[in-house]
């Protein structure tokens, strides 16, 4: 007689030893991706922090540039026969400084940087209502830890807010001295005359708004006055750029 083999009769179940070590390698599993999720969001919030840092830095250096390549510039003026007359800027009278600074603390400290309204009317704001014959921009911080900007010669102008995060702002200008054929770094309040400052040195100290809990500072990094970096878990920046005064040609002889 055959014997009718059942299929069912050969199966079996896990056993409980078996499905303990399955659900612990399963939570080993989750608990190494959560750590590989929790490190990359602390990298990417870390990327997106530095990043706008960045950007607001960006932001700043290139509005003074503009500002700065313009300062003390000569424009053409069309007369009443057609001839073109070159009309240099007085920006170095009283009356219309191309290039003036205030050193102090870091509230106090400031850069005013003027041109012709008729070379360019828009000041560092992006306005152009100014009748004024000349744009003077002047940049400080304000207790917002903003670094700010205004057409000084624009009626009811008020300080706008340029950047955020701005935790410091120092300047340094190159001047001149023709006798000697020397150019020293010095402090607005070291200058001896506008008119021999060749460049000008910004130094801004950037922090994030957000914090990263993960951000430790770089011992070697330093702030414009060679301060060490606080160590809130904010991202921060030391930028230095060297503006030059193109049209200060022929001071050195």
């Amino acid at each position: 007689m055959n014997l009718i083999h059942n299929p069912e009769s050969s199966q079996h179940g896990n056993t409980l030893p078996e499905l303990l070590i399955g659900i612990t390698l399963g939570l080993f599993v989750i608990a190494a991706a959560t750590a590989v999720y929790g490190t990359s969001k602390q990298t990417w919030n870390a990327m997106a922090a530095a990043d706008a840092v960045h950007a607001n830095a960006r932001v700043v250096l290139r509005n003074i540039r503009e500002q700065a390549q313009m300062a003390g510039a000569a424009y053409l003026k069309v007369n009443n026969n057609d001839h073109f007359t070159v009309e240099i800027s007085s920006s170095e009278d009283t009356g219309q400084a191309a290039l003036a600074g205030v050193n102090g603390s870091k509230y106090v400290e400031s850069l005013t940087l003027g041109h012709w309204h008729a070379l360019d009317a828009m000041d560092c704001q992006g306005n152009m209502g100014s009748t004024h014959s000349s744009v003077r921009n002047d940049y400080k911080l304000n207790t917002s830890k903003e670094l700010s900007c205004k057409d000084l010669n624009l009626t009811n102008s008020t300080y706008q807010a340029l950047a955020e995060g701005m935790e410091d702002f120092q300047l340094r200008y190159a001047e001149a001295k023709p006798n000697t054929q020397t150019i020293q770094w010095k402090t607005a309040d070291q200058v001896t005359d506008m008119a021999q400052v060749l460049a000008i040195e910004v130094c801004m100290r950037v922090a994030s708004i957000s914090t990263v809990h993960n951000t430790k500072p770089n011992a070697k990094l330093k702030g414009c006055q060679d301060e060490a970096l606080p160590t809130d878990g904010r991202v921060r920046r030391t930028f230095k750029r060297v503006v030059t005064l193109r049209n200060r040609d022929g001071t050195m002889p």
